[in-house]
Parts: C-alpha cells; sequence; structure tokens
C-alpha cells in the first residue's frame, strides 16, 4: 500500500480545515494511531507474519520510533551538530529509544524473510505519508508555520527517520548473516555424518581391492602388466588417503590426535605426481620445483600425508577447472594454460606469527587463468561458498583445504586478479625435531 493510499485514508483528518498550523512533532503523536494501523497494513502486504506476536512486536517497533522521532524533531541543535548527522557522523547513541526500536525492527523482518528492499520500502511509506498528511494539513490552517521553520522541521524529521533506517539495515544484516552461519552449521554437521559413514563403506570397499592387487602381484606379473598393477596400487592408497580425509572431516575440530603425524614432501611427491598428471585437462601443463629427487632437502611437515594430499589435489583441480573453462564456449579452441606447484622454505622459526616456534614451509599452487575478483576471494574458502555450476561444485574444496591447514596449524592464503590467474599459499609447519636444511 503506498504514501497516497494511506493518506487517502487520513483524508477526513487532514482535509479538515485547521484553525491554527500544528508543529510537525505534534501532528505525528495526535495521528498516532491512524499512521500505526497504516504501517500495519502496509507492513502486512509484504508478506504473512508468522506469529501474531510479530503483529503487536511490529506495532511496538512503529510506535516507539516515531514517538522518538517526535522527541528528536524538538530537541534543540547546535549547526554543528546539525552538519555531522547529516553527513553520517553524529555520535551513536545506543541506549536511545529510537535507535532500540528500529534495531529491533531489523532483526524481526530478518527472520520473518522479508527483503531489505522491502524494509527499506516500510520507511518509505512512512515517511511520505507523514509529510504529506502534515503538508496538507498545512495548507488548510489559517497561520500556517513560516516556511524556514517548516523546512527545518522536515529536515529534522528526515534525518531521525534516515538514522531509524540505518540501524534497521544494520542489525537486518547483522541477522542474516548469523543465519546464514548457524544454516552453515547444521549443513557441515550433516556433511560430518555422511562423511563419516562414508568414510567406513570406502574403507570396506578398499580392502578387498588391496587384496586382489596382492594376489595377482603373489603370482607373479609380466613387464608389462607390473606398471599397471603398480599405478592401481599408488590410486588405492590416495583413496585410502581420501578416506581418512572424510572420517578426519567428521573428527571434532579441537581433536590434536593429528598433530603427531608427519609427513616427508619428497617422498610424498614421488607417489603423489601420477594421480596429478591424470586429473589434468589435456592441454594444461604441470611444473614443479623444490619437491623433486634432485632439489634441495626440505625438513618434514607436520601435515598427515592424506590430508597434505586432499589440500593440493583440491587446488589442483581447481585451477584445472578454471583452465578448462576458460575455453569451454569455444569448442574449436583446445584447454591451455600452465599450474606451477612450488616448495620451499617459507617462514623461519625465530620468525612472528602462528608458525614462530616451528617455522614452516612454503607449498604454493599457481595458475594462468581466468583469476578471481576481489569479492569472490572474500568468500572462496567460506563453505558452501561456489561460483561454479551446482552441478560442478559444492563450495566445500577451499574451504576443505583452508580447515585441513588450521586443523594442523598451518595457513592458507589466496591472491587473484581478473585476466592473471591465481595464487594459493600453504604455510605447512615444520615437525618439531626436524632437520631443516642448511
Amino acid at each position: 500500500m503506498s504514501g497516497d493510499t494511506l493518506c487517502a485514508r487520513l483524508g477526513a483528518d487532514a482535509q479538515a480545515p485547521y484553525r491554527l498550523s500544528v508543529r510537525l512533532s505534534a501532528f505525528i503523536l495526535a495521528n498516532m494511531e491512524s499512521i500505526l494501523q497504516e504501517w500495519e497494513d502496509f507492513a502486512s502486504s509484504l508478506g504473512p507474519l508468522r506469529h501474531v506476536r510479530d503483529a503487536v512486536t511490529l506495532r511496538d517497533h512503529a510506535e516507539r520510533m516515531l514517538r522518538a522521532v517526535a522527541v528528536d524533531i524538538e530537541t534543540p541543535q547546535s549547526p554543528r551538530q546539525q552538519v555531522e548527522k547529516a553527513e553520517g557522523h553524529a555520535p551513536p547513541h545506543p541506549a536511545d529509544p529510537l535507535t532500540r526500536a528500529a534495531g529491533s525492527h531489523g532483526t524481526l523482518r530478518a527472520a520473518e524473510g522479508l527483503s531489505v528492499i522491502e524494509m527499506v520500502s516500510e520507511y518509505r511509506a512512512l515517511r511520505a505519508c507523514v509529510l504529506r498528511l502534515w503538508a496538507r494539513n498545512e495548507a488548510a490552517a489559517a497561520d500556517p508555520t513560516p516556511m524556514a521553520d517548516a523546512f527545518q522541521q522536515q529536515i529534522r524529521f528526515n534525518e531521525a527517520i534516515d538514522e531509524a533506517l540505518a540501524d534497521s539495515i544494520e542489525t537486518y544484516s547483522a541477522a542474516v548473516d548469523n543465519m546464514f552461519a548457524a544454516k552453515a552449521r547444521r549443513r557441515m554437521e550433516t556433511m560430518g555424518t555422511l562423511a563419516a559413514g562414508l568414510g567406513h563403506d570406502m574403507a570396506d570397499v578398499l580392502l578387498p581391492v588391496r587384496m586382489t592387487l596382492d594376489t595377482l602381484t603373489d603370482r607373479g606379473l609380466t613387464p608389462e602388466s607390473a606398471p599397471l598393477i603398480d599405478a592401481l596400487r599408488r590410486a588405492v592408497a590416495h583413496l585410502g588417503g581420501l578416506t581418512k580425509g572424510l572420517r578426519a572431516l567428521a573428527m571434532d575440530p579441537d581433536d590434536l590426535s593429528i598433530a603427531h603425524e608427519t609427513t616427508s614432501l619428497h617422498e610424498w611427491w614421488t607417489t603423489a605426481i601420477s594421480p596429478f598428471t591424470w586429473a589434468l585437462p589435456p592441454g594444461v601443463k604441470l611444473h614443479v620445483s623444490g619437491l623433486n629427487k634432485d632439489d634441495p632437502a626440505l625438513p618434514n611437515v607436520r601435515v598427515p600425508t592424506h590430508l597434505l594430499m586432499q589440500a593440493v589435489f583440491n587446488l589442483v583441480q581447481n585451477s584445472a577447472q578454471a583452465l578448462a573453462g576458460r575455453n569451454a564456449a569455444r569448442h574449436d579452441v583446445p584447454s591451455s594454460g600452465n599450474i606451477w606447484i612450488t616448495a620451499a622454505p617459507g617462514i623461519p622459526a625465530d620468525g612472528t606469527g602462528p608458525l614462530a616456534d616451528t617455522g614452516s614451509v612454503r607449498l604454493t599452487i599457481r595458475d594462468d587463468g581466468p583469476g578471481m575478483d576481489e569479492a569472490t576471494v572474500a568468500r572462496c574458502t567460506q563453505p558452501f561458498f561456489t561460483t561454479k555450476l551446482k552441478a560442478e561444485g559444492s563450495g566445500l574444496g577451499l574451504y576443505l583445504v583452508r580447515m585441513a591447514m588450521e586443523r594442523c596449524g598451518g595457513t592458507l592464503a589466496v591472491n587473484s586478479e581478473l585476466g592473471r590467474g591465481s595464487f594459493f599459499t600453504l604455510h605447512l609447519p615444520v615437525a618439531l625435531g626436524a632437520a631443516r636444511p642448511a
């Protein structure tokens, strides 16, 4: 319902000639009941309220805000305070009745599922109604308020409504964020239960596969079949590591039992290189430095092998998909691009931050793909956030990488630039007592 409809419903009072002009604050208080009824009707038109008590609360919000606005209009204000208020630099007053009522209103409207645009429309309707009714009353008055004074009252009214709207938007945003976080926690709890069951079932399936491979090996392998069986054995070992990862996902994040597991990066890469090669689309090249057997030695890191595999494989897969998708719209153009994996000593043991006690190894995964904008980089490690189609991504990949690193005391940093590619940096904590390279 628009502000014009509200004015029409209150027309009987507004069209009657007044002998004296009425100040805006007094006019609001005198017409409070009619304005509240119209506020409630307009709010109900935006969507049904879930509870009867919400309608009562909504009406209470409006009345408290209108009474606070009326008081605010009559509160003396210096020219400096006027400028600060107009520029949005007025000091906050959390205990102010207007702030409390507007804040409660924002929280309630978020809980009711209204969009922020719909909530703003409530304030627009309220503002338009009050000012139009008062202007009509002034036009019918025998001695209308002097123009300068009327203009000043309107400024004070608009300032108060804008303050209330800002407070409502702030609490609305906070309430939406809290609801999203609670929803994400519930989904993660469900994922944890699913991961525990899936990890158990995968382990049951892999056991007979391992036994079959052992039997084939015992019977003797030909020169042609030996490499194939060896590749299958590495693939099964990789799946076994992912099974541990699924079980780790279902564990208590504060469980420190994995803190004693360590990985030799050079030994890990010797067995891990094959799955990475298989995962790359045609035309995408993988470049590795710091992990090959001829590269300088690196200290063992305090990250379980299966978690390291899961994290790095996720990052390489993300880069590969980005590179493959860059030319997806043109079927005549093949995939192309590069992915670099680089390992080197990272934060020294005498540095600062969470890795200062042990130092770290810096493992980077970089690509020359399409990259991400700043907004995507800021959210890409949040659970269930994805820019991919639902059939192509769950929004859990980078989140799981970040959680795996934090679980082991490491960190994940993401940098990206549109048109130039993405850069993922893992700081892996060095194992206690591990020998460090000269």
